[in-house]
């Protein structure tokens, strides 16, 4: 009902709606062509239906699969996929090869560079005008001017989004990691005026506010990839609070402006590839996420990090040790495997949030 809803209220005023899965995907293309944008980072509850991708894939990926053969994006008119990994790929693979039986097309498959460096940005560059060729064919010109305001609306919300994280930093934070998690999401699927108008106000409201109650919980942040709402809750609800999200779901979806000037396709290729690294990047973008989390512990005074691995995910499961042994020295680490939905280990949860809440009293 949902997604009907939202396929009603856009056809009216827009082209197309696209669907993306990873957050390198720039989704200021689509909405340069008079698309909108949708982000697809939930669970479909379907994942059941994919019986084609096999078992050594991530339920993300699974959940995306099954999602689309079971009907749950037909709102959609088509989607792009980034090969951020193996298993998107093998999205791209199955989506194809089904693409009869799935009502949204599978417009490209956008090659994503593991590293950050000129060559690497100027390859970028060419794969985005490849995607913006498959955009055009479809859905009309996509001109510079149309291109750079998209670029100014896109930037708009990552300042507010911005906003939203500086809030956090506060003794007494006026937004709990659930309630952020919830507006991170709502950032991927409506429309962005619309979006950056609600956001605005929220903020106006917040930035005056102060919640005592949140004044004396242990402060945890949650690396991971596309996460799992559910432990944000378990986090809370065993008397923490959330402050920052090192994932797909937080700071890596918003983090860092694309500049207004010059080539557009060449800023959006510098943006996204230079954003907080995602566990598959390589070189020294890699290693500055790294030590850039250490400044991100002292910030928001974080007192212990939940590292959150879906499981299949390769990139998060093999940089589990490294982490830990690179970042443990500053906050302690609780390693946590599951899916990206339904229940997560509430007991360990608990009993870390108690562990860290004795130390930090100590």
């Amino acid at each position: 009902m949902k997604y009907q809803m939202m396929k009603r209220g856009r056809r009216k005023v827009l082209k197309a709606t696209i669907g993306w899965f990873c957050s390198y995907t720039p989704t200021e293309l689509f909405e340069a062509a008079g698309c909108a944008a949708y982000g697809i980072r939930e669970d479909s509850g379907k994942a059941h239906e994919d019986v084609y991708l096999g078992d050594s894939i991530c339920s993300y990926v699974r959940s995306c699969m099954g999602g689309a053969l079971g009907g749950s994006y037909d709102f959609l008119d088509g989607v792009v996929v980034a090969h951020s990994c193996e298993c998107m790929r093998r999205l791209y693979d199955g989506w194809l090869f089904k693409q009869n039986d799935i009502k949204p097309e599978c417009i490209h498959l956008l090659d994503v560079p593991r590293v950050c460096n000129e060559k690497s940005i100027a390859f970028f560059s060419q794969s985005l005008r490849h995607l913006k060729d498959k955009i055009e064919l479809r859905y009309g010109k996509i001109t510079d001017d149309a291109l750079r305001a998209s670029i100014v609306r896109h930037n708009r919300t990552r300042a507010l989004l911005s906003r939203l994280f500086e809030l956090r930093k506060r003794d007494n934070p006026p937004v709990t990691g659930v309630e952020a998690l919830k507006i991170i999401q709502r950032s991927t699927t409506e429309p962005r005026d619309e979006f950056n108008r609600d956001l605005e106000s929220l903020l106006a409201s917040w930035e005056s506010d102060s919640r005592a109650s949140n004044s004396a919980r242990p402060r945890v942040m949650v690396y991971g990839g596309i996460g799992n709402p559910r432990l944000h809750e378990a986090v809370e609800d065993a008397g923490g609070i959330v402050v920052f999200e090192d994932a797909c779901t937080g700071v890596r979806h918003f983090y860092g402006m694309a500049d207004t000037e010059g080539d557009p396709i060449h800023a959006l290729a510098a943006r996204y590839l230079s954003k907080p690294p995602c566990p598959r990047m390589l070189g020294e973008h890699a290693n500055r996420g790294l030590s850039d989390a250490v400044q991100i512990i002292k910030d928001y005074r974080i007192q212990g990090i939940v590292y959150y691995a879906v499981k299949f995910c390769t990139n998060l499961q093999m940089g589990m040790l490294q982490y830990k042994e690179m970042i443990g020295g500053h906050a302690p680490v609780k390693m946590i495997e599951g899916e990206i939905s339904g229940e997560v280990n509430e007991r360990e949860i608990a009993s870390f949030i108690k562990k860290i809440g004795r130390r930090s009293a100590a």
